[in-house]
């Protein structure tokens, strides 16, 4: 049996929670016109973080010996455990929602839509407009990605990392700027959801591999320097998505802070609290998830019910971020980890293995409990 270092990268778990409420402040600002030009960030981008991450956490936790096709429907099996009790339980409560006529950001809501969503293909340019929960989009993209892991493993282990790093750059230089005409636009990508979002996820997705194999290869020389570096360049590139959308930029800071906080992540995992990292970021995909039902039911209901102002959005957003938070934690303790486990004891176990490595929690818009195997 391979014996795996094992680490959780509580840090990065905490960037996941950041960038989930900064997706949030995305939509909830939109509950009134007037609110102030400084919260139109392009928080959106953030989205485009949670593919690199993923493509990172579940490339370096994934076990050389999960080969074949039982590891990879092992890996898949995984994969939906992960992502899918909860994209299920939110996308039936915006089925009933519709039933009894309350709309969400958009209208559609049919039987067509309800399938599409079922089957997680709504992001794969099949339709022609978002449906149900629309952020759900990006776990469609995340699947697209985790059908093809195996081959862009396999890529990734046959080429150096400069080659590998050259394809990325070419993939994302034909995809966001060669103007192709699934987008209308040149650098629509960076806006594509329904419109073949997954295309969208995949040069971030292996970026997010390139920046594992870069890092199993400096991992070596953590130090405080860079871990500081790697939190100072992530809230560099906070500000700069709140000030201007320059979505290239925010992909080479963002890959920059992933890589750099990596390396270090040592000199945070040995502070008092470091813990607390990790148990935010445990929320972080139900953030994801739930944010559009809150608001929909909840916080703009009340932001026009108590007759707020756009001047009083700043501690408005401060409470909806703590009220999400706090049910993005009981809905991880009761629903995402019990319902997880429950799918996992139907994975295929690798005869190889005699003991069962702890199995990581990455996920592209979830939280990452970084181990052994991801497979």
């Amino acid at each position: 049996m391979e014996v795996r270092e094992q680490t959780r990268f509580v840090v990065l778990d905490f960037y996941r929670f950041v960038a989930a409420l900064g997706v949030f402040i995305f939509h909830l600002k939109n509950i009134d016109t007037g609110i102030s030009p400084i919260w139109n960030g392009s928080y959106g981008l953030f989205v485009d973080m949670f593919f690199i991450l993923s493509g990172f956490v579940i490339a370096y936790s994934y076990p050389a010996s999960s080969s074949g096709f039982s590891g990879y429907v092992r890996f898949l099996t995984r994969r939906i455990a992960r992502i899918y009790p909860l994209h299920l339980l939110t996308l039936l409560a915006f089925a009933g929602l519709a039933w009894i006529g309350i709309s969400g950001p958009t209208s559609h809501a049919g039987v067509t839509d309800f399938i599409h969503n079922g089957l997680l293909i709504q992001a794969w340019g099949i339709t022609d407009h978002l449906s149900f929960n629309s952020p759900s989009w990006s776990i469609s993209a995340e699947l697209f990605c985790y059908l093809l892991f195996p081959l862009l493993m396999l890529l990734a282990g046959r080429v150096s990392s400069l080659t590998l790093a050259i394809i990325v750059a070419c993939l994302y230089g034909v995809l966001a700027h060669g103007h192709l005409p699934i987008w209308q636009e040149r650098s629509q990508m960076y806006g594509a959801n329904y419109d073949y979002g997954m295309l969208r996820a995949l040069p971030s997705f292996m970026n997010g591999i390139l920046l594992a194999m870069l890092f199993k290869q400096f991992r070596h020389y953590r130090s405080k320097p860079l871990a500081l570096a790697g939190v100072l360049v992530f809230f560099g590139s906070v500000l700069v998505l709140n000030v201007f959308a320059k979505p290239d930029l925010a992909i080479i800071l963002f890959s920059l802070a992933i890589l750099l906080t990596a390396i270090g992540e040592t000199a945070f995992t040995q502070l008092p609290g470091a813990s607390w990292l990790g148990r935010l970021g445990n929320t972080s995909y139900a953030i994801y998830m739930l944010h559009e039902l809150l608001l929909i039911l909840v916080f703009k209901p009340v932001w026009h019910q108590l007759g707020l102002q756009p001047g009083a959005f700043p501690l408005f957003a401060l409470a909806c971020c703590l009220i999400l938070t706090i049910a993005a934690g009981v809905t991880y303790s009761y629903v995402e980890n019990p319902a997880r486990k429950l799918i996992n004891r139907l994975a295929p176990r690798d005869p190889r293995q005699s003991i069962e490595p702890q199995r990581i929690e990455a996920l592209d818009l979830s939280p990452t409990r970084q181990a052994a195997n991801a497979g």
